[in-house]
């Protein structure tokens, strides 16, 4: 009997999820099915990877996965790593600001009416931002039907004063996105539902869009011996596919079925194609079979970013104010980095960990200095507001090329056209992190849907 072929190119998460997912259809439906893997680097796993030192363990790349939604909780069940799921660092709980070489702690994003009181009796905030955030539930919902920027949604809503002082150094921190561009609809949809809805956020504090769930479940998961071990896990159960480290692809064609040109010059032919990568990399392989959809692939824009990583013993870190969080400058060029996650200490309470992130299109020139120069520049910041003297036990510096997607405005009506057009190419499909959200779990939750819309024609001729 043929076999049904699936190649994927792209070894990331989203990549051996979507061949995970594809691997295990197989069995279930006896479909004799070989799958394919490439991956153009020396190593599966993309920006999942953990570091290690004497013990340590670090994460070089994403460090929690949002348990909220049961995408990336079930393939951990799936893959025999329930018992090893563990509350990541409660630094994604707690947020602070840098101005003027004072912190301070900040609310976050308002979504309750316990909240909004925090902002208004803030000190910091002038009388005039506080008077203009009290009107907001007296504020017309939009008419027109499209999608608009965060920075519109919120000073519509709350004034000039509460998007400068308040959200845009989160957003731009935390997220590393300008909020002057960054999609609404895409990455705060609950916020655009609220006004829908209700016709304020105001008004929709007191109603289930944004309760908690009350029974005490953890928002943030990670893996208590790294993330590197789901990569190891999804590597092993795919033992009956073909997976291949140091195979980039020069280009995609479609000729009653796919062509994939390796840049060692062997072609591979598939029935069906997966690009789980990032978007424009995908454009650059589909430049010459679908020159259309190639360029609304590369209309999705990519930043990169540098992360610096350092762990110390506990003693040699003074305490000041704070043990965890995020800490976000609200005078972005006068800190060298994005934002700043203070981990806090490892169980035993012995080491203490901090990671500084820095955005190539936020901070250009911080970010194209060489690793040394991010190294000194993190470590004297570190010494002149916390007082640290002691050199880190491990520093290490890791930078992903056009790693982080830009939803900008319009993001997901880009999305469904990309959607749109795909269907012109029967076996295309798409997986990754530059779509419907790029999170951990979100990329696992898009690979399995990639996975149940493979259609094998050659397997239903011989059933």
């Amino acid at each position: 009997m043929n076999k049904s072929h699936v190649v994927i190119v792209g070894g990331g998460l989203s990549g051996l999820s979507t061949a995970f997912f594809i691997f295990r259809r197989s069995a279930q439906e006896h479909l004799p099915l070989k799958i394919t893997v490439l991956e153009a680097s020396n190593r599966f796993g993309g920006v999942l990877r953990t570091l290690a030192h004497e013990g340590l363990r670090m994460e070089a790349g994403a460090d929690a996965f949002y348990a909220g939604q049961k995408d990336a909780t079930d393939l951990c069940r799936e893959l025999g790593l329930q018992e090893d799921m563990v509350e990541a660092a409660p630094c994604f709980r707690r947020f602070f600001s840098l101005k003027n070489k004072t912190l301070f702690s900040v609310p976050g994003l308002p979504d309750s009416l316990v909240a909004v009181a925090r902002f208004l009796s803030d000190p910091r905030l002038s009388f005039s931002t506080k008077c203009r955030m009290f009107c907001e539930p007296f504020i017309s919902r939009r008419k027109e039907k499209g999608d608009e920027s965060l920075a519109s949604f919120i000073c519509r809503r709350f004034g000039q004063g509460f998007y400068q002082e308040v959200v845009k150094p989160l957003v731009q921190g935390v997220y590393m996105m300008d909020p002057e561009r960054a999609s609404l609809r895409a990455l705060f949809p609950r916020l655009e539902q609220a006004e829908r809805l209700y016709g304020s956020l105001g008004g929709s504090f007191s109603n289930k869009i944004f309760k908690k769930k009350g029974n005490g479940s953890t928002e943030f998961l990670t893996l208590k011996h790294g993330l590197e071990e789901l990569v190891q896990a999804l590597v092993r159960e795919l033992g009956g596919c073909e997976l291949r480290r140091s195979a980039p692809v020069r280009q995609c064609a479609y000729n009653a079925g796919w062509e994939i040109f390796m840049e060692d010059g062997a072609v591979l032919r598939a029935d069906s194609l997966v690009l789980a990568m990032n978007a424009c990399d995908s454009s650059k392989l589909l430049s010459e079979a679908a020159p259309e959809l190639s360029r609304e692939l590369s209309s999705i824009r990519y930043d990169s970013i540098a992360a610096v990583n350092l762990i110390y013993k506990s003693e040699d870190v003074p305490v000041r104010g704070t043990d965890f969080g995020f800490l976000v400058p609200l005078e972005s060029d006068c800190y060298p980095f994005s934002s700043l996650k203070w981990l806090g200490k490892t169980m035993d309470g012995k080491y203490l960990s901090v990671r500084a992130f820095i955005s190539e299109t936020m901070l250009p020139e911080i970010f194209n200095e060489d690793d040394e120069t991010l190294k000194q520049k993190i470590l004297i910041f570190l010494k002149d507001f916390f007082g640290v003297q002691a050199k880190p036990l491990f520093l290490d510096v890791q930078r992903y090329p056009n790693a982080l997607p830009q939803y900008e405005t319009g993001h997901l009506e880009r999305v469904v056209q990309i959607e749109k057009m795909s269907l012109q190419y029967p076996g295309l499909f798409f997986a990754g992190n530059g779509f419907r959200g790029f999170g951990i779990t979100d990329c696992i939750r898009q690979a399995r849907i990639a996975a149940s819309g493979l259609q094998f024609p050659i397997l239903r001729n011989h059933s």
